[in-house]
């Protein structure tokens, strides 16, 4: 099985603080933010990487990513050995 997955990012702005907001449906609707798209993006890797971890390590389901749309993409690599 490969360790490899490919998530839709969904991103917003903040309209009281400029912010962006960045959100992966698929993963339990994981968020964060940052002051950019690629800040958002990145904070946004290390909380699904994070969920992802305990998912592996309760040895729970990944879930599957959806068919591809158009859309921003997000490519993460699942440590299996936690």
């Amino acid at each position: 099985m490969s360790n490899e997955f490919t998530y839709k990012i969904e991103y917003e702005a903040d309209k009281e603080t400029g912010q962006i907001i960045a959100t992966i449906p698929e993963l339990n609707h994981v968020s964060s933010f940052g002051d950019t798209f690629a800040e958002a993006e990145a904070n946004v890797r290390e909380a699904a990487l994070g969920y992802l971890e305990v998912l592996v390590r309760e040895q729970k389901e990944i879930p599957k990513p959806a068919f591809h749309t158009d859309g921003t993409y997000l490519k993460l690599f699942i440590p299996t050995n936690v």
